[in-house]
């Protein structure tokens, strides 16, 4: 039998409702100095939230350059990564999917009588040599939030922030521009639990701790260097909470997974 609405978790409720795109437009500008004028800035990094012309556009630049890209024969540490993120399969992919389970672990169409949801938001940071400019490097990752229906005295859920592939133009290494484009990340990754959160509608005095987990399978040294610094700027990102948040950051968890 479904389970009363009643007592169902409310970030349950919330998160098999619709759920905005982290940022509104399908291409927005998420991470650099903010005491230079963008259009002066180089590595500029762009989060895409669904396919669009302009992704299509970089998504060719970018395939261009990966495939021209053998540095992996020759340098220690870096992994030969495929293009797959930036087909247009996967680019229309883009977005928010839920997955939905009973409690003895068999998929289900509706929330009714689901005890358990994954809702993963798919996304990618594109890094530009300048605003508004050519594609030169992207990381693919994803957002996932796994909360139980049933509260039951044990109020917790799940986030994780999954890096999929990174790369970078060999011209354009060495800069910088990889952790900013981390950066961006952990900015959308603060936006979207800030988002859920303010959009949930939460009993009086009801908090939820939550655990955050920066994963990754890694096939490389530059890859594992990569998600540490990860880890670090989304520890920043919530760093410092106020006393009026319901999901409290009980433990962030680094899992590279080789």
């Amino acid at each position: 039998m479904p389970e009363p609405r009643g007592r169902r978790h409310p970030l349950f409720l919330r998160l098999t409702k619709p759920i905005d795109p982290v940022y509104p437009a399908a291409v927005t500008p998420a991470a650099w100095n903010d005491d230079e004028p963008l259009s002066e800035a180089e590595g500029v990094v762009y989060i895409v939230t669904r396919h669009s012309t302009r992704m299509r556009t970089w998504a060719r630049q970018l395939r261009k350059l990966h495939a021209a890209d053998e540095t992996y024969k020759t340098e220690e540490g870096i992994s030969p990564l495929s293009g797959a993120p930036l087909r247009e399969a996967n680019l229309r992919a883009l977005g928010t999917s839920m997955d939905l389970y009973s409690e003895n672990g068999r998929e289900l169409r509706s929330s009714r009588s689901a005890i358990r949801a994954y809702v993963t938001t798919d996304l990618l940071a594109v890094v530009t040599d300048r605003a508004d400019g050519d594609a030169v490097g992207f990381v693919s990752f994803s957002l996932q939030w796994v909360v139980d229906a049933e509260q039951k005295g044990r109020s917790r859920a799940e986030f994780e922030v999954e890096l999929d592939q990174a790369w970078m133009a060999p011209a354009f290494r060495r800069r910088g521009w990889g952790e900013t484009a981390v950066i961006a990340i952990a900015f959308a990754t603060k936006r979207h639990v800030d988002h859920i959160q303010a959009t949930t509608r939460w009993p009086r005095g009801l908090t939820t701790r939550l655990q955050l987990t920066v994963c990754a399978d890694l096939y490389s040294t530059s890859g594992e260097a990569l998600l540490s610094k990860c880890a670090d700027y989304v520890a920043m990102q919530f760093e410092f909470g106020s006393e009026l948040q319901r999901l409290k950051v009980s433990q962030i968890v680094l899992d590279g997974r080789w």
